[in-house]
């Protein structure tokens, strides 16, 4: 009962704030894109710290830099930017800010992934207003020529890492060649693996992004450098996505070449470079041991390990916001500091170089419970709390911090029922592809009793589909077959089964057979999913419609070789221009689309087990491949035509049943904190929490 009145004074003072925010008027930047407003209550700060910074902007750099400077151990300030045209000015999030002080956090001993974005600086960065554009960001600028197949990049001159070397078109062309490609035949399609002089990329992984496929065959691109701070990429097809696709794919595309030089083994056949120091693998191997103090004994996984994680080391030189100084990001307990830049290559509108922060503290746990604890003591100033957490913590640091919502993709919350439209059994794979069947089980479900059990009554009855605040967003869409109807279900049912007299303990029958309308839902793990399952048997039970669960402890496997029926599955989609492969039947990826991917990403082909779509499924395949192959003047258009049509489809069909409208992303920021953004899309294309843009949050009063 407590936790109810908890979560209802935390609700509504939640609804307050935003009403309250909803008030602050938006202004227009130079640039197109619009301001949020500070997510702070009125406490002082959203007037009066303006002003007072802006009367500050005579110190161009952190006071901490500046004693460095006068030290005579940091080079003076002009020597660490570019040049005064190539400096990047950030758009004010939303005031000039003031330098000093250290925002807390917390992360897990993974935190590779989780706090990278907060330090992460892209080549081609996604725009803050979820458009699903990008701009640029470490570049200067870039464009292609008439058929988007030579792409040309400009950097920032004068723009250096954070040990002092510059950052140059060298430093792309040698990650690209040397570490990011693996062995490639003059034609630039890749070696095979059991063929002579093969070898893999670096970093492991090869990535999509600079690869074109010609008649089934992939060819990489080419890297040309065409000065210090200019370089070319040329494709042997159309890629109009280029930019997009590195934003998502490998976003950081650089890598100091003075440091890697040491670690990178100098391949059969790459032409003779004086800068480029012929090393074996043996040799990267002992100098990385001997630098970073481990013990690799197999050149692979050192390389992935420096190559690919690189941000996870501190000697790694870094063109971030904040760098580390300490190895410490996996140590239970302990608090993982990134400190700034001293060379970072961002300033404000003042011309005041960014970040503001001296530091981001991130503390080590594992422990929810810990992290709650932490929380609502209001230790932390900046965290996520998740639906179950979120009353608890809001209502405890009510006076202190402020809880700010950003748009997860996620087109539902909770169980979202997938099913396999390839399944093997000829009679089930008739009656999953009916749209009456699904109509009928999305019906027969009572949605706010699903959402008072499962979610504490925090969601509301919903559609899988595009969310509230998100591109695409269509109410009618998330309401659509949503309404608890047993009778006009049965209805539907009587229309694609057997007749069936509603007997207790009895199912409908298949039509001209006697096996059961059975669904087989295939969970990673009972303990997780068995109240989603035993929600879902009750609801069917009443409509003639047998769900059984079976234990599937490697269910990837069982969509590659289409033996699943169901299984829970939702979608998280900023747009299919950007990630199509959730929606679209692309590749041997998602449960509810089945062989249909498998035959797409086999070229078309049925031979080894893919089926050839039909109808609206085949309309999305050719959706995508518009999109994929626009080019020109009406490029645009023709990618929003085409989302729009994957939409409409999915709209239509509901090949995947939802219940439960998502959540928001919680954050729960105190009231110290200024320039943190609300109402941003939290999401992996967009790089999670870098597109609230660390380097501009400030403190209030640095010095609490």
């Amino acid at each position: 009962m407590k936790k109810v009145i908890a979560l209802i004074l935390t609700l509504a003072i939640f609804t307050s704030m935003l009403a309250a925010c909803s008030k602050t008027p938006s202004s227009g930047n130079d640039d197109g894109t619009t301001d949020t407003g500070n997510v702070s209550t009125d406490n002082g700060n959203s007037d009066d710290s303006s002003d007072d910074a802006t009367t500050e902007t005579a110190e161009k750099e952190a006071p901490m830099l500046a004693e460095q400077v006068k030290a005579g151990t940091l080079p003076a300030l002009e020597e660490r930017l570019p040049i005064a045209d190539d400096v990047m000015v950030e758009p004010d999030v939303i005031s000039l800010g003031k330098y000093g002080g250290s925002l807390t956090s917390t992360m897990n001993d993974a935190g590779h992934w989780g706090w990278g974005p907060y330090t992460e600086q892209s080549m081609f960065r996604f725009k803050q207003d979820g458009s699903g554009q990008v701009e640029a960001n470490v570049c200067k600028d870039f464009y292609a020529n008439d058929d988007a197949t030579v792409w040309t990049i400009e950097l920032r001159e004068g723009m250096k890492w954070s040990d002092g070397h510059p950052f140059t078109a060298d430093d792309i062309i040698f990650y690209y060649d040397h570490m990011s490609t693996p062995a490639l035949n003059p034609d630039r399609t890749a070696i095979a693996v059991d063929a002579e002089g093969y070898y893999p990329a670096y970093t492991s992984k090869p990535y999509n992004c600079y690869q074109v496929d010609v008649n089934g065959v992939k060819y990489w691109a080419k890297f040309d450098k065409v000065d210090d701070y200019t370089f070319t990429v040329t494709f042997a097809a159309p890629k109009p996505d280029f930019p997009v696709a590195v934003a998502v794919d490998n976003k950081w595309m650089f890598l100091p070449k003075h440091f890697y030089v040491n670690y990178v083994a100098r391949k059969d056949g790459v032409a003779d470079d004086a800068t480029f120091p012929l090393i074996t693998e043996e040799q990267a191997i002992a100098n990385a041991n001997k630098d970073f103090g481990k013990q690799w004994e197999d050149y692979s996984t050192m390389g992935k390990d420096i190559g690919y994680y690189n941000w996870d080391y501190a000697i790694v030189p870094q063109i971030r916001s904040f760098i580390a100084v300490k190895d410490n990001w996996n140590t239970v307990g302990e608090t993982y500091e990134l400190v700034r830049n001293p060379y970072f290559w961002k300033v404000d509108s003042e011309g005041r170089q960014l970040p503001y922060l001296d530091s981001i503290k991130f503390q080590i746990i594992n422990d929810n419970d810990q992290i709650v604890l932490k929380q609502t003591a209001g230790e932390i100033d900046l965290s996520t709390a998740g639906a179950a957490d979120f009353a608890t913590v809001a209502t405890a640091t009510q006076a202190s911090h402020t809880p700010v919502q950003w748009i997860a993709p996620d087109w539902s919350t909770g169980p979202s029922l997938s099913l396999c439209q390839t399944v093997m059994d000829l009679d089930k794979r008739a009656l999953f592809q009916d749209k009456r069947f699904r109509e009928a089980l999305s019906i027969s479900v009572d949605r706010n009793l699903m959402n008072a059990t499962l979610m504490n009554g925090q969601s509301k009855p919903a559609q899988s589909s595009v969310p509230e605040g998100a591109l695409g967003y269509d109410p009618e869409w998330q309401s659509k077959w949503t309404e608890y109807d047993i009778v006009k279900a049965n209805s539907l049912l009587d229309e694609i089964t057997e007749p069936w007299d509603g007997k207790e303990g009895t199912f409908r029958k298949m039509k001209g057979t006697d096996k059961d309308v059975e669904i087989v839902i295939s969970i990673a793990d009972a303990s997780n999913e068995g109240d989603q399952v035993a929600l879902l048997q009750s609801a069917f039970k009443t409509i003639g419609v047998k769900l059984s669960s079976k234990v599937d402890a490697d269910i990837a496997k069982s969509i590659l070789v289409n033996d699943i029926e169901a299984k829970f599955e939702g979608f998280s989609v900023t747009t299919p221009a950007i990630r199509p492969d959730a929606i679209v039947p692309m590749r041997n990826f998602n449960c509810w689309y089945g062989a249909y991917g498998k035959w797409y990403e086999d070229g078309k082909s049925t031979v080894n087990g893919g089926i050839e779509p039909t109808g609206d499924m085949l309309e999305l395949t050719k959706a995508y491949e518009a999109i994929k192959n626009a080019t020109g003047a009406t490029r645009d258009q023709v990618v929003s035509e085409n989302v729009q049509k994957i939409y409409d489809l999915h709209k239509e069909n509901i090949w995947v049943i939802a219940f439960l409208a998502p959540l928001p992303m919680n954050w729960i920021v105190s009231n110290n904190v200024k320039n943190f953004p609300s109402n941003i899309v939290y999401a992996d294309e967009y790089r999670f929490a870098s597109m609230m843009r660390p380097e501009q949050l400030y403190l209030e009063n640095p010095n609490e």
